[in-house]
């Protein structure tokens, strides 16, 4: 993920939710998340807003990775919360279940993919 200097907010026709966002790179439209995180490239605009139309929220499901700076190594996590400024997530076993002998919420401020990855 990159920081790009215009992002265009995506929001969901019928009630204004916040869905991603679109910005322009290098000649290709990156469709992002709400935190920023890229869905995916695509060759114009348009393409770019109907991902995250399509796909925006629904993205955040499944299971993620997250780099826990405690215990200096990758886990696999899902989203609890996510918004503009971060993400808090609950670290999970690969299949995205809790194991209470592992259980650990972390709150990720202004993630990147050096730290936070779709798995």
């Amino acid at each position: 993920m990159t920081s790009h200097t215009q992002k265009i907010a995506v929001y969901r026709h019928d009630d204004h939710e916040l869905l991603g966002y679109i910005t322009e790179d290098t000649g290709s439209w990156l469709a992002q998340t709400i935190f920023g995180y890229t869905i995916e490239r695509t060759v114009s605009r348009e393409a770019a807003e109907a991902v995250v139309q399509e796909r925006g929220l629904s993205f955040l499901t499944g299971v993620w990775q997250y780099f826990d700076t405690d215990d200096h190594a990758w886990f696999s996590c899902v989203l609890k919360e996510a918004n503009q400024r971060g993400v808090t997530v609950l670290r999970t076993n690969e299949m995205g279940f809790q194991d209470p002998d592992d259980y650990k919420t972390v709150t990720l401020v202004n993630p990147t993919d050096e730290n936070l990855i779709k798995s």
